[in-house]
This record gives C-alpha cells, sequence and structure tokens, in this order.
C-alpha cells in the first residue's frame, strides 16, 4: 500500500471509543465501589504513570521499526485492560486497569500520530492531521455516549466487557499497516540529539508546555465533570450526552481547522481557542440545567478541540529529522507527566473547595497557556517566510537589466 494514511484515520475510532467510555465510567465506578475522592485521583493519575515512562523509548522504537507493531500491542492491551473491571470489580483493578490502559492507548495513538504526519507531505500536514482528529472525535463523541448507556441498562461490569470488544478492529487494522522504507532506513541511522538539547529547542519546549496545559484540562474534565453533573442529579446516559457534547465541539472546529489555520495561521488559532475554552472551562460551575450544560460542554469541546491537533503539527514540524516518533513521545510523556500531577492535587483540593472551584482553577492555567502560546513561533512557517524572501530577492537580481 503506497499510503497507508486511511487505514490511521480508521483505527483511531475504534481506539478512543473504548478509552473515552471508560475513562469517565471508571470514575462512576470508583464512586460505586465507595472510593473516596482521593482515591478517584488516584486511579485516574494512573493513566498517566505509564505513559509518562515509556512514551520517549516507544517514539524511538517507532522511529526506527515502524508503527504496526506498537498499533497491534496497543490495541490488544486495551483489550485486556477493559476486561479487568468485568473480571475483577474491585478497586484494585481499577487501578491496574488505568495503568494498562494508559500504556497501551500511548502505543496505539503515538504510532497513529507519527504515521499521519509521516505520510503527510508538508503542505498537506494540517488538512492529514486535521482529517486524524476529526476522526479521533468521532471516536470521543461515540464514546460517552455508548458508555452513558450502556452503564444505565447493563451497569458499568457488562459495560467494561462490552467496550473490550470495540479495540478488536483496530487491532486487525493494524495488521494492513506496512513498515515503510523510510523507516528502516531512519532505524540504521544513530541518534545524536540527545533529550536535553531536544528540550532547549525554544518552539518544541513552548510547544509541549502548551500542551501539557491543554491536555490536563480534558484530563479533569473528563474525571471531574461527571462527578459535578451527577452531583446535580443528572442520569449517566444524560452525563454521557454531556460528554460527547465536548466532543461535538472538537469534532466541528476540527472539520474547519484547516481553513482556519490557512486564514490566520496556526499560533494565532492556537491561543485564542484556548482563551475561548478558558471562557467556558470557568463558567461550568453557573450551569445547572442540562442544556446550559451541554452548550457550554460544546463550546468548550470547540474551543479546546482545534489546539491539540495543532500542537501535534507543531511539535513534529520542530523535531529534528529522523526523530519525529520521539518528539512525538516526549509530547504525550509531558502530556502524561500533567496528567499524573494534577490529579493528586486537584483530588486533595476537592476535599477541601469542593468540584466547582477546580474548574475556576484550570481555567486560569489555561489563560495562562494562551499567554505562553501567543509567543511561540511556528518553524514550518519561518522557513517558509525565509524561502519567500529568497525567492523575491533572487527575482529582483534576475529582472535587472543588464547595463
Amino acid at each position: 500500500m503506497k499510503n497507508p494514511i486511511s487505514l490511521f484515520f480508521a483505527a483511531v475510532i475504534f481506539v478512543f471509543i473504548p478509552v473515552f467510555a471508560a475513562r469517565p465510567m471508571t470514575s462512576l465506578f470508583a464512586e460505586e465501589l465507595n472510593a473516596s475522592m482521593y482515591e478517584i485521583g488516584l486511579i485516574t493519575a494512573c493513566y498517566s504513570i505509564t505513559p509518562l515512562v515509556m512514551a520517549i523509548f516507544a517514539g524511538r522504537y517507532i522511529d526506527r521499526y515502524g508503527e504496526r507493531i506498537p498499533l497491534f500491542i496497543g490495541s490488544l492491551g486495551i483489550l485486556i485492560s477493559l476486561s479487568l473491571p468485568f473480571i475483577f470489580p474491585v478497586i484494585p483493578s481499577l487501578y491496574l486497569s488505568q495503568i494498562l490502559l494508559g500504556a497501551s492507548q500511548l502505543l496505539a495513538i503515538l504510532s497513529i500520530q507519527n504515521g499521519v504526519n509521516k505520510s503527510a507531505s508538508n503542505q498537506n500536514r494540517d488538512r492529514a492531521v486535521g482529517t486524524f482528529s476529526f476522526f479521533s472525535s468521532i471516536g470521543m463523541l461515540l464514546g460517552p455516549v455508548f458508555g452513558g448507556y450502556a452503564t444505565e441498562h447493563f451497569g458499568f461490569r457488562q459495560s467494561f466487557l462490552l467496550l473490550a470488544l470495540v479495540p478488536l478492529v483496530s487491532l486487525f487494522i493494524s495488521l494492513f499497516v506496512p513498515t515503510s522504507k523510510r523507516t528502516m532506513n531512519q532505524s540504521k541511522q544513530k541518534f545524536t540529539i540527545g533529550f536535553k538539547e531536544l528540550l532547549l529547542i525554544p518552539s518544541l519546549s513552548r510547544t509541549i508546555l502548551v500542551s501539557m496545559v491543554i491536555l490536563s484540562a480534558l484530563d479533569i474534565f473528563y474525571v471531574y465533570f461527571p462527578l459535578f453533573a451527577q452531583s446535580l442529579g443528572f442520569r449517566p446516559s444524560q452525563i454521557g450526552w454531556l460528554l460527547a457534547a465536548q466532543s461535538l465541539g472538537n469534532t466541528l472546529s476540527r472539520f474547519f481547522m484547516p481553513k482556519l489555520v490557512e486564514h490566520y495561521g496556526r499560533i494565532t488559532i492556537l491561543w485564542v481557542f484556548m482563551g475561548i475554552g478558558a471562557l467556558a472551562y470557568g463558567s461550568i460551575p453557573f450551569m445547572q440545567q442540562f442544556v446550559l450544560l451541554f452548550c457550554t460542554a460544546l463550546i468548550l469541546g470547540a474551543g479546546l478541540g482545534v489546539t491539540q491537533p495543532l500542537t501535534i503539527i507543531l511539535a513534529f514540524n520542530a523535531s529534528p529529522h529522523g526523530m519525529t516518533g520521539e518528539v512525538l513521545g516526549i509530547r504525550l510523556a509531558s502530556n502524561r507527566l500533567a496528567q499524573t500531577i494534577i490529579p493528586f492535587f486537584f483530588a486533595s483540593l476537592s476535599n477541601v473547595i469542593g468540584l466547582g472551584p477546580i474548574f475556576f482553577l484550570k481555567a486560569f492555567l489555561l489563560i495562562i497557556g494562551a499567554l505562553t502560546a501567543k509567543r511561540m513561533t511556528d518553524p514550518s512557517e519561518k522557513q517558509k517566510s525565509e524561502n519567500k524572501k529568497l525567492d523575491l530577492s533572487e527575482r529582483n537580481i534576475t529582472e535587472k537589466p543588464h547595463l
């Protein structure tokens, strides 16, 4: 197959459906099992521990050997992790399930992200990553709805079993992902740029910092928003629809992402939409009715939906040649670091100040992230500008009349 990008688009749906259904289900199931808010925070943090440790090594492996094996192992791991709460419906199994789910999702998504970016040309990368993000949003949209209705009709245990069957599709798709010649050639190269040197690249370090703020915001939303909605008396299916509204906002904004970037540039879209997400986040505690919460979640999804794929593109563009997988791994590891630290902090804080102020605090962090993003530069845009100046200077030289 000359270009396997369509395989990656299809696979991401069946990775995201079970993950985004299981994460809010896990916090609600833990509460049903009489876990404290602090324990729920610990269980949530477990999702990010293994990716934090293995993301960079996984990226290096993908740079050398391709995307097929990590996608296969990741899909299989998701299946096993979601089977655990069905087999062992106790709190300790939720810890283990989240640890394995985090590692498996990392392998699958990192291979898909790198495969999409490699399969696209520089000119088509915004459209390719936008399409990838669009398919991701479909999975994020269907996951909570499926999880909500399954929980309401079958209970938590049977719902986890149903979700465990979904990644069988992405596992099957992985068998058809080819190992490109480009990857095989890269595997013979010796990379001389170390981890510290990579982080000293200004455009890369700022992209990673902004990405951490965005991903932790989404993580807090998926963990604490269901608990907030449940405290207002909403049923699991209603909570599923509220989470789906956030994913619907993702889907709509990502559909228009290429056009927005074409007209305003990546950096402008990044910080403006982070600001929109911050405003929506800060308004959540004031919304008590279903319709108002649905609209707020929709706006939040539209705001933060565009920002995620933009950080993927910016990180990829800032990567040294042959190290795209490792750089995307660093980005994911940094995201997981934020997702590990913040649930610990917010779990302790929520016991003192309640759920509502949590959203105010996260809105403030998003505003800081937006201001940081405003000062960023896009390496590809800078190179494009330099090439344009060079073309103009060459044209002026050739157009000068000979005396």
